[in-house]
């Protein structure tokens, strides 16, 4: 099986996407999710970017390398 990195969206670590991750796991790989936002989750696209752009690329970027 695959080891797999996946990111969230601009929504962040949702439960959408923790599903995502867990189905992935249930076929038997290994799958890392990284929070980028550390712990916040936005109600829809427009509201999780402003808080990406305010903590800048560079931010975003460290999170998801640490």
């Amino acid at each position: 099986m695959a080891e797999v990195l996946l990111f969230h969206h601009a929504q962040g670590l949702t439960a959408g996407v923790r599903s995502f991750a867990d189905e992935l796991r249930s076929a038997g790989h290994v799958v890392h999710t990284p929070d980028l936002y550390e712990g916040a989750t936005f109600a829809d696209l427009d509201s999780g970017v402003g808080p990406a752009q305010e903590i800048g690329l560079d931010t975003v970027l460290e999170r998801g390398l640490g």
